[in-house]
């Protein structure tokens, strides 16, 4: 995790050393990656009251999901009522005048359900830069509707809008003098719209199974100075999809086209250039799946997918998993798969005035990455280990940041040679009664590419080592409930830009410790208070270097459940 400042600022997350667009992120099913902001997923703009869980896959996913899915693919879905009624609300208030609010509710019977609910968040934050005490506040509005449909017992149809409103301050860099955040009203104002509408036929006693679907993304990201808007970007990408999943036996095929279109405009002053363009990309995919499960002990999944796409050579991706049974507590598994990253709109087409010049002949960056591992459990599962060794080969890797001799400018070049991300993960869940839970895990990434001359250099905001504990408690009637948690963040090189004609420097951040924890006394069966609090050890420390963060606090509220 990496994030430039307090609640609000540019969150970024990267998985097994890879890049923060190399992990795609759905919502509900809907590709969430932003083409306006780097293909990146927003993650400081996702509120979590509504959500009912969150599916991570590790490793390369191309082989299903395409460009963007190089290193992981999130999947967050949000809560559902299939039958009956109820109404859920929340309000928490605390630190940094905090206040986080929402009201979800749904209606419906066996045979059809209608959700809607709106969630906000807003904060006075704290001031981002190391001088100063002008405070850097956001705010976050996210409202959802939601419907299914059994028409009958072999058609199913479905329906999903979310739209998301933001709005954080943050402080613009001093490149004269100090080369740091200093205080300033600088602002961005964003508008994001996800939408899907689906049906599922189950045809021929359920053997086959035909899924439909149409999904929309559109994003609005505008910047302010002093209230005015200088600069702007949008984006939109429609999708339609048709899948189907046809049973041979225990084993499973699944067959799917896909065509996708993206829209990208830019808009700003003219000064020594001109930012304003419109871009178009389209890709149409073809994929197929085969999951192997009848074995008794052996499953396996290999899966292919050919993108055709308008601006760059076509590509194939594969992908092959296995997991082999040992006996009731240990699995064997591994996996090898190839990955694509496709050139962001800003890397090919964007201008910055006086800063960066777009270069239009980017090759995809593409990769090989392999991982083995194992799960073993003991006391009939009270204690979960896991282990898991991964690598990852990367080619043509871009550089966003290489000196423009023509402009004068930075630019993004292909990379020659190959990065290389490697290391170990290290699991453990042990309850050794109902009433306690404890966890840890810990992560050793290796993660290099080479320099101007052909050596290995550390990849930048990649820790080395990180990891954490959690102890978790519930009451025997489950009315107590309580966790915490430490999370350790390692040592991490940055990029420091000194005013000119000084070159850029490699710093390094130093490691820390946060520790966090939370409560909940459910009240009767409809009220539930909760209190939580973050940063508990008010350590002072940098994601990004010359971006302070949050220090301690504390949060308390009262959460309401009414119906079923």
């Amino acid at each position: 995790m990496s994030q430039t400042g307090v609640l609000g600022s540019q969150a970024q997350v990267r998985v097994r050393g890879a890049e923060a667009n190399h992990i795609l992120v759905l919502i509900d099913g809907v590709r969430a990656n932003d083409p306006a902001t780097g293909d990146e997923f927003r993650w400081e703009h996702l509120s979590t009251g509504n959500i009912e869980r969150i599916e991570i896959i590790r490793g390369p996913q191309s082989s299903l999901w395409g460009s963007d899915a190089v290193a992981a693919v999130v999947h967050i879905i949000t809560r559902t009522q299939h039958s009956g009624s109820g109404v859920r609300a929340y309000a928490e208030g605390g630190s940094f005048g905090t206040i986080n609010a929402g009201l979800n509710g749904s209606i419906g019977d066996d045979r059809w359900a209608l959700r809607g609910g709106i969630e906000h968040l807003a904060t006075d934050g704290s001031n981002i830069s190391r001088t100063g005490d002008e405070k850097d506040d956001s705010e976050l509005t996210t409202a959802n509707l939601s419907a299914n449909f059994q028409a009958t017992d072999s058609l199913s149809l479905n329906f999903g809008l979310r739209s998301v409103n933001a709005d954080s301050q943050f402080d613009p860099v001093d490149f004269s003098v100090t080369g740091l955040p200093v205080d300033g009203d600088l602002a961005t104002d964003t508008r994001n719209l996800y939408a899907q509408v689906g049906g599922v036929l189950r045809a021929d006693h359920r053997r086959v199974t035909h899924r439909l679907n149409a999904r929309y993304f559109e994003s609005d990201n505008r910047n302010l100075t002093d209230g005015v808007e200088d600069s702007s970007s949008a984006s939109d990408r429609i999708t339609f999809a048709y899948q189907a999943d046809i049973g041979i036996g225990d084993n499973v095929l699944s067959l799917a086209v896909e065509h996708e279109k993206t829209g990208f405009e830019q808009r700003g002053a003219i000064v020594f250039g001109d930012p304003n363009q419109t871009q178009e990309l389209d890709v149409t995919s073809a994929i197929a799946e085969y999951q192997g499960l009848s074995h008794q002990r052996l499953s396996w999944v290999l899966s292919a997918r050919f993108d055709d796409n308008s601006d760059f050579d076509d590509s194939t991706n594969g992908r092959l998993s296995l997991a082999y049974r040992l006996s009731d507590s240990t699995t064997l598994r591994g996996s090898v798969g190839t990955g694509q990253k496709n050139p962001t709109f800003t890397e090919r087409f964007g201008f910055f005035p006086g800063q960066f010049v777009g270069n239009p002949t980017l090759k995809p960056e593409t990769s090989t990455s392999y991982d083995i591992g194992f799960d073993q459990s003991f006391s009939d599962g009270a204690l979960q280990l896991q282990v898991s060794l991964f690598q990852q080969d990367l080619k043509n890797e871009i550089n966003g940041f290489v000196f423009d001799p023509v402009t004068f400018l930075s630019t993004a070049e292909n990379m020659p040679g190959k990065s290389k991300r490697s290391g170990v993960e290290l699991a453990m869940r042990w309850r050794p009664s109902d009433s306690f839970g404890l966890g840890a895990h810990y992560t050793y990434t290796d993660s290099t590419e080479p320099d101007p001359s052909g050596s290995d250099i550390r990849e930048l905001r990649r820790p080395r080592h990180s990891g954490g504990m959690s102890l978790d408690f519930r009451s025997t009637n489950e009315r107590i409930t309580a966790s915490l948690n430490a999370d350790y963040g390692g040592t991490r090189t940055d990029i420091f830009f000194p005013p000119w004609p000084n070159p850029s420097e490699i710093v390094t951040l130093s490691n820390y410790w946060l520790l966090d924890a939370a409560a909940q006394y459910r009240v009767t069966s409809s009220v539930t208070l909760f209190a939580r609090g973050t940063n508990l050890l008010d350590e002072n420390y940098e994601q990004v270097y010359g971006y302070r963060t949050l220090g301690r606090a504390a949060y308390a509220g009262i959460r309401i459940n009414f119906g079923q």
